[in-house]
């Protein structure tokens, strides 16, 4: 008798989330979410050919900081860079 073999998936946390899925995290509107992308009050995202992405490791972390502007997230991240 042949042994089959089993494999088991484990569910896959993306590093990467488009912008439905970053303002769904923060339970924002994705109009909401753009209408702070341009006022400077979320974190950057990265541009991957015409796709734009946000890291969810700076999400979670811009989010375990009271979800601050974008200049005063910049700032406490430099400062902990540096310590």
């Amino acid at each position: 008798m042949a042994k089959t073999k089993i494999i088991e998936t484990l569910p896959v946390e993306p590093l990467l989330l488009r912008a439905e899925q970053a303002a769904a995290l923060c339970n924002l509107s994705v109009s909401t979410w753009y209408e702070y992308r341009a006022a400077g009050r979320i974190p950057p995202s990265v541009k991957i050919g015409k796709a734009r992405f946000w890291r969810l490791a700076i999400l979670r972390l811009w989010c375990e900081l009271d979800c601050p502007p974008l200049d005063k997230f910049r700032e406490i991240v430099r400062a902990k860079e540096s310590t």
